[in-house]
């Protein structure tokens, strides 16, 4: 499958840096165009939804306010990867739009072959001072990859696959091979025990679809829960990438604040590759 559009939201946060990165390397590595997407949430601008900005204004001075402050942040974050993408040389555009930031998002993934968020938020432009589980429910609203990405871009060489041979881990495994948007040159792929299902058998399944692709795989079966194991094996062998399905074998129609994919996007400091 060729991947020719990567798709990078472009929300102000700290994390928009790194996510543009991202895009410009894998956009150069297969030849692609990036879109760059800014959105614009009036549900941001009414003080009710989240802390206020300034004080002691009237609730019409402080909506106005926090709608100047937010159009300036849109305006500075398209400059800043009108400025990225005209340094890369590569195809793409920067889109502007109003509306209800995780329907717009979901609807300009459709056509997207792969899609890069800052990890905490995507449309917030400093607005929002807490995590929250944006980006959770984009990936279960829609049936396309993504990255979620934290600070600091870098190459992918070791990549962590976490397979429990549930439909949405399976799609994530397929996207990520068939993309071909990196090439690592080792691929651990891990399965969290549990008391319903063949470790071994769910292993030896994925192993051979990544086999089949070129891939050097090792297996292992961690014993702790998801949220902590995963981390933590990404960690132990310093994984540049997390693989993994936004819903687990349950096939949930959205996260709950407990799920395994909900609890890495609020603590993981690798980028994590979502599929539904």
């Amino acid at each position: 499958m060729a991947l020719k559009r990567v798709l990078v939201a472009l929300g102000g946060s700290r994390y928009m840096d790194s996510a543009m990165a991202e895009a410009v390397q894998i956009a150069r590595r297969n030849r692609a165009e990036i879109i760059g997407l800014a959105v614009m949430d009036e549900t941001l601008v009414d003080p009710a939804q989240a802390a206020p900005i300034g004080g002691g204004a009237s609730a019409a001075d402080l909506r106005d306010d926090r709608r100047r402050r937010i159009e300036e942040a849109i305006d500075d974050a398209i400059g800043r990867f009108e400025r990225v993408l005209a340094d890369s040389g590569l195809p793409g555009r920067a889109e502007r739009t109003d509306g209800d930031a995780q329907e717009v998002l979901v609807e300009a993934m459709k056509l997207a072959d792969l899609s890069i968020i800052g990890i905490r938020h995507a449309f917030d432009y400093g607005t929002v001072d807490h995590a929250d589980d944006f980006i959770a429910r984009v990936a279960t609203a829609s049936n396309r990859p993504i990255i979620a990405m934290p600070e600091g871009a870098r190459p992918v060489s070791k990549v962590l696959v976490a397979y429990d041979g549930s439909m949405a881990s399976a799609n994530a495994l397929r996207s990520f091979t068939t993309l071909r948007a990196f090439d690592p040159s080792l691929i651990r792929l891990v399965y969290c025990r549990d008391d319903e299902s063949d470790p071994d058998a769910i292993l030896a399944e994925g192993r051979g679809y990544l086999e089949l692709h070129g891939y050097t795989v090792e297996t292992a079966v961690l014993e702790d829960p998801p949220s902590t194991a995963i981390l933590a094996e990404a960690t132990d062998i310093e994984a540049d990438l997390v693989v993994m399905g936004a819903v687990g074998r349950r096939g949930l129609s959205r996260l709950p604040a407990g799920d395994t994919a909900a609890s890495l996007l609020e603590t993981s400091s690798v980028p994590l590759f979502l599929r539904r």
